[in-house]
């Protein structure tokens, strides 16, 4: 049996409104059989779901390529359904039949394609005041043989659309959060079913978002612009072949209703009294209603949707908690990003008030302090106004909160949990990855992983859910590899990536967040605030101008780090190519700021020496405002003052270790690409940088700075050392831990590594010790104190019970990868890169007795496990057809027994068994 499955376009199943003219293709094949290569693959492509007319037929094609094939048929067009399948051969001799097809649409292509207009529906507004919803409107008519219709959607702020009062789609947070005047998401729906023959009506309601909702940590308001705005075009499909297009324009009307206030951050005020019942459907009386007002915004910046749509995702119901204050809270036993669907009966007027936090205090009540910094008003709060006609249901528009608590005030009536309901809200990947093992806390770091990276991936990979919910770089290059282990996040970080290069300041250095939130977009609120702001922390930055609090080593890194690891675990070069500028420009500004002096150095030996008649200094980078390991586990700041008060700013190991490694990575990229001349520059550039480092950063015993375990971390992951010095950087590190005893002092940027450097040159054991430590700090610190998330601080809950920090930051569930790449051993490697070929090289240690992890590729499933019993250890591995696996079971040499002579290259290397073997499921003990 051979098949061809899993059919993907653009890493997306039956994508609407694809703005790319030859977008990807990929499949996965399925096979009984062992060893199976795809040898070969015909594909075809037709308008029609009969394909009695082929359009594209590449007829029978010599390649193993499975993914990542590029449409290549006649040139697309807008708003074009094209329908394709593929059929394929294998090594075997056998040929599948052709598969199911799939199909992928394209929006609209070019700007000439649009006749609507963007309306506004607000005339005055406070621009200091939260503002209430608008909601629009409009009755049209469809004639009888319809056959197909698409809404075309996007607006400035967010918008739900309805049509004859039922919501038009599950998608949310839409058009999604982008660097909106220079990319501005498209979505496109499918609304045949919608409509229906005469008179229709269409309605929008629309919230602030992050176009002028509050944003960051500096609640940043009126980032991207003042007035809310919609654009939207019907397009209506006839059996004769007729089109009719109904566009936004200003025949709509608009009025407001009983949502008056939609901050995303702040929360919603929903008035049930004022009521619009039937504003979305026919027949409403709209005479009082104003017209909406047409603006000339125009379409350059318009693209299609690029990434997964956030959706709601699981559900919960809470326990009712009578705190020792008196308050009513609601525990809903995890911390979730999303809302609460709630049920309500009672008097007309009668105001419930939901308030979402992550903690209780030390003596079991609700608290916000974990989250305060020094200003709590208006924060993650619902205030919904009963209307008082029998059961009331209500859950957030265009609002989202961080919490596992709700504490709920004046809420009518005796309080039955099923009437509140936890929704868990987030971009809709696919997940493809788990791990277990025999030690139930491991587990639960495991989950708590998967949970915060939920929690944080919504639209961007936000730092915490909560108080910032910001695009921070450092945190999501730092965590890029373990996501991709959990979920299927290339489309999701393609589209991310796109921001940060537009972003991207013109000397070449990156916002610390993408899109910004620690400074404006909107050039008049940045003129208007500027005027009285006394910020000394330079937030309010002018619009396209780095402040200090940008370019930062590790955070900036992200325009290489990312890219990287999206090729390393999907093998799609195509995002190399895009943000390859990118990168570049990043290593330059690097390299630039590198030859500038810092005269807190100048006295350094560093600055005496030359080499080839070049000064070594210039090969140090230690100039500029940098974050650094930022939050090591004895070093916590409390805020941005005293760590520049501390270091002034300036980790000269952190940012050269940095500046080397992603100098190296694109030379990668370079070679990948086939631009040698690149390739050449950049390895003789991180060949020196690497010189310098080695010279002036790292000790002849190992050491790079005292008491440190980071700085080794680093040097190790980044293969930054000289062979000479290799394993005393590894045993000084192995020291450092030791003389912890088994406790990290690492932050937010090597945390990641430790465990994998420490396994790979000799010192897995306490590897283990450290991986299992379950008192402060460790990972399981957090686990052991009922932890359902990733903390953001080491010491997110003090000596006497309270809580620190938000309790919902993905950046230490990094550790993941080490579970899946170290214990269970799965690699992939970037020479066939996107599980092509991979390493299974599983590692047992510390208590664990058994230990497995099941990873979905693009190819298929790759398991791998192993489990101690009285025999031995057991193994079990799974590798998907059309890949190969080279396996390397740890052993003695004699354990190169009868049943490894199945694969011709098996054979004994440094302490294990190492063999390649094709498509198949596989069994060994080894005693």
């Amino acid at each position: 049996m051979l098949e061809a499955v899993s059919l993907r376009t653009e890493y997306l199943e039956n994508p609407l409104g694809l703005d790319s003219v030859k977008p990807r293709l990929g499949w996965k094949l399925r096979s009984d059989g062992e060893n199976v290569l795809q040898c070969a693959y015909q594909l075809q492509a037709s308008e029609t779901l009969s394909f009695d007319n082929v359009t594209w037929d590449t007829e029978r094609l010599e390649t193993s390529q499975s993914q990542h094939v590029l449409y290549a048929g006649p040139e697309v067009r807008s708003m074009q359904r094209i329908y394709w399948r593929v059929k394929v051969w294998d090594n075997k001799g056998e040929e599948s039949l052709f598969s199911k097809p799939v199909y992928f649409e394209t929006g609209m292509l070019n700007a000439s394609d649009w006749k609507a207009r963007w309306i506004e529906p607000e005339k005055e507004i406070d621009i200091d005041a939260y503002k209430p919803a608008p909601y629009i409107r409009k009755e049209f008519d469809v004639k009888k043989g319809l056959v197909s219709a698409r809404a075309y959607l996007t607006a400035r702020g967010l918008y739900s659309f309805y049509l004859n009062g039922i919501e038009g789609t599950d998608h949310l947070f839409t058009p999604g959060f982008t660097s909106y005047h220079k990319r501005l998401q498209v979505q496109t729906y499918d609304i045949t079913s919608l409509l229906r023959e005469g008179t229709n009506a269409l309605g929008v309601m629309l919230g602030d978002g992050w176009w002028r909702g509050t944003t960051g940590g500096a609640s940043l308001k009126n980032n991207f612009g003042y007035k809310l705005a919609v654009l939207g075009q019907l397009v209506l499909t006839y059996e004769d072949g007729s089109c009719e297009i109904i566009a936004s324009d200003d025949s709509f009307k608009t009025s407001h209703g009983p949502l008056q206030k939609t901050d995303m951050k702040a929360g919603e005020v929903y008035v049930a009294t004022i009521s619009i019942e039937g504003w979305n459907q026919i027949g409403y009386d709209d005479s009082a209603w104003e017209q909406v007002v047409v603006t000339e915004n125009g379409y350059d910046n318009l693209i299609g949707t690029r990434s997964v749509p956030v959706r709601a995702k699981e559900r919960f119901t809470p326990k009712v908690l009578h705190t020792p204050n008196g308050e009513t809270v609601l525990d809903f036993g995890q911390n979730i990003a999303g809302w609460v669907d709630m049920q309500v009966q009672g008097d007309a007027g009668t105001e419930v008030v939901l308030i979402h936090g992550e903690a209780l205090d030390h003596n079991g009540n609700f608290t916000l302090q974990n989250l305060a910094h020094g200003e709590l008003e208006d924060f993650q709060e619902v205030h919904y106004i009963l209307v008082g006609n029998g059961v009331e249901s209500y859950r957030p528009r265009f609002a989202i909160f961080g919490f596992r608590y709700v504490l709920l005030r004046n809420y009518p009536g005796i309080i039955d949990p099923h009437s509140f309901t936890a929704v868990a809200v987030y971009s809709d990947m696919e997940e493809t990855g788990d791990f277990t093992c025999s030690h139930p806390l491991i587990n639960q770091l495991v989950s708590n992983s998967k949970w915060s990276q939920k929690g944080n991936f919504m639209e961007v990979p936000t730092d915490c859910p909560t108080r910032e919910r910001a695009g921070w770089t450092g945190d999501a290059q730092v965590y890029s590899r373990t996501s991709s282990d959990f979920m299927n996040v290339y489309p999701f970080f393609e589209k991310w990536m796109a921001d940060l290069a537009v972003e991207q300041f013109s000397d070449g250095s990156v916002p610390s967040t993408v899109p910004t939130v620690i400074g404006y977009h909107n050039l008049a609120e940045w003129e208007r605030l500027s005027q009285t702001s006394a910020n000394p922390m330079m937030a309010f930055r002018k619009p396209g101008v780095a402040s200090m609090l940008d370019g930062s080593s590790g955070w900036g890194d992200a325009a290489v780090i990312i890219p990287w690891t999206m090729y390393l675990c999907y093998g799609d070069k195509s995002i190399l190519e895009k943000q390859f500028d990118s990168a570049k420009a990043w290593v330059e500004y690097m390299a630039s700021n590198a030859k500038e002096s810092n005269l807190r150095f100048k006295d350094t030996s560093v600055y005496q020496n030359e080499t080839d008649g070049e000064p070594d200094a210039n090969y140090v980078w230690d100039t500029r405002f940098h974050w650094g390991e930022w939050l090591e586990t004895d070093t916590e700041f409390t805020d941005l003052a005293a760590l520049l008060t501390k270091t002034g700013g300036c980790f000269p190991d952190v940012s050269t270790a940095y500046f080397a490694y992603s100098t190296r990575l694109l030379a990668e990229m370079a070679q990948v690409l086939g631009k040698s001349e690149e390739e050449a520059k950049y390895r003789e550039l991180y060949g020196k940088i690497k010189r310098v480092y080695n010279r002036y950063f790292i000790k002849e015993d190992g050491q790079i700075v005292e008491g440190r375990q980071a700085p080794n971390v680093r040097t190790l992951a980044f293969g930054l050392v000289e062979a000479d010095k290799v394993q005393a950087v590894a045993d000084k590190l192995a020291q450092l831990v030791t003389e912890q005893d088994y406790h990290l002092n690492t932050g937010f940027l090597s945390t990641p590594f430790i465990l994998q450097v420490l396994a790979d040159y000799g010192h897995a054991e306490i590897a283990f010790k450290l991986l299992e430590q379950q008192s402060c700090p460790s990972w399981l610190y957090a686990v052991s104190k009922r932890a359902t998330t990733i903390w953001e601080s080491w010491r997110g809950m003090k000596p006497d019970g309270d809580f620190s920090g938000s309790l919902n930051h993905y950046s230490y569930g990094a550790v993941c990868d080490f579970l899946f790449a170290g214990i269970a051993g799965i690699r992939p490697v970037w020479e066939m890169p996107g599980y092509k070929h991979f390493i299974i090289k599983p590692l047992h240690g510390g208590t664990l007795t058994q230990a497995s992890a099941t990873f979905e590729s693009l190819y298929g499933t790759i398991q791998s496990s192993w489990e101690k019993t009285e025999h031995g250890i057991n193994y079990r591995f799974e590798v998907p057809a059309n890949t190969t696996a080279t396996i390397m079971l740890p052993c003695n040499q004699d354990d190169l027994s009868d049943e490894f002579k199945q694969f011709s290259d098996a054979r004994y290397e440094d302490g294990r068994i190492m063999f390649t073997a094709g498509s198949g499921q596989y069994r060994f003990t080894i005693s």
